[in-house]
């Protein structure tokens, strides 16, 4: 299927953003790389702000793709949580350039795109949140603060991306999340 003219901009935003970075990345060079005409992207993006956000949209979309937070809710808090971070080492396996530009060049943003970055953050942390409250509730997992619990939690999902993305770490993402699950679950304790 031959993908259109947007999808076409989207994709070479992702490869020139993050070989540039943000504020160094020009319009022009993204339509060269999309192999569109220059007042094109316009017709689409009226601004590189909008497009970086709509890029950034588009790429949240696929990673939320692989899993339904409605259908989840029927799952035990440790099957939902390897679902979760079975998703995200896919997405940054398989998505390295737009993994490595929004964790390792997010200096570059200006204070609005940062402001939206943040509020897409609370919306998936507070989806974590939600999931230790009702494992708490139904008794799968014991009382604690659900704050710390979070952070422990996003962070070391947000750790994965480095040893992957930069280093090139090669590992089943089932295989890291059932461990990673099981270590947060268990513990270290033998």
């Amino acid at each position: 299927m031959k993908k259109g003219k947007r999808e076409l901009i989207l994709e070479a935003a992702v490869h020139v953003f993050s070989s540039k970075g943000y504020h160094n990345a020009r319009m022009e060079e993204i339509t060269a790389v999309a192999g569109i005409g220059k007042g094109t992207i316009y017709e689409y993006f009226p601004s590189k702000l909008q497009l970086f956000q709509d890029m950034l949209n588009k790429s949240l979309q696929v990673y939320y793709q692989n899993f339904n937070p409605e259908e989840m809710k029927q799952l035990p808090v440790e099957q939902r949580l390897r679902i979760i971070f079975e998703t995200h080492i896919k997405f940054c396996r398989d998505n390295k350039e737009l993994t490595r530009l929004v964790f390792w060049d997010s200096d570059v943003f200006d204070q609005e795109l940062r402001e939206w970055i943040y509020t897409q953050r609370q919306e998936k942390e507070e989806r974590v949140v939600e999931i230790i409250e009702e494992g708490m509730a139904r008794g799968e997992l014991r009382e604690l603060d659900p704050m710390l619990v979070k952070v422990l939690l996003t962070g070391s999902v947000a750790a994965m991306w480095a040893p992957i993305t930069l280093d090139g770490w090669e590992i089943a993402p089932e295989v890291l999340a059932r461990d990673v699950t099981d270590i947060l679950m268990n513990g270290l304790k033998k």
